[in-house]
């Protein structure tokens, strides 16, 4: 599956279309904007120097970004989503993408209560 010229996020029930505004050899950025307020979604895929014990790392970041603008009485506001996928450069992608899923399914278990508690700070 490769992503399409646009990306629908759904946010607490209402579909945020966002257009890819750029497309490299290494992602894409998705952008939306209102009045209200603006969505950045970056796709990068990368290749880390070599760590400490010697491994080349690929990298796979998902980052959104939102910001609700300021109002005569309201401040602005700024939240951010981040995902990264490591893996070193000479494995497969077979079973990080099995450890991926892995953790978005535990984090969409019983209506997502644990991304509720990570926000609250518990752990």
């Amino acid at each position: 599956m490769a992503f399409g010229a646009t990306l629908t996020l759904t946010v607490n029930a209402v579909a945020k279309v966002l257009n890819r505004i750029n497309q490299d050899n290494y992602g894409s950025e998705y952008s939306l904007e209102t009045a209200l307020d603006s969505w950045n979604l970056r796709i990068r895929h990368s290749t880390d120097k070599v760590d400490s014990e010697g491994m080349v790392m690929k990298r796979h970041n998902f980052y959104l970004e939102h910001i609700t603008f300021p109002t005569s009485t309201l401040p602005e506001y700024k939240e951010s989503v981040t995902w990264t996928m490591r893996h070193g450069k000479t494995d497969g992608n077979t079973q990080i993408g099995y450890d991926a899923k892995a953790v978005l399914v535990a984090l969409a278990a019983s209506s997502y209560a644990m991304v509720d508690d990570l926000n609250n700070g518990l752990n």
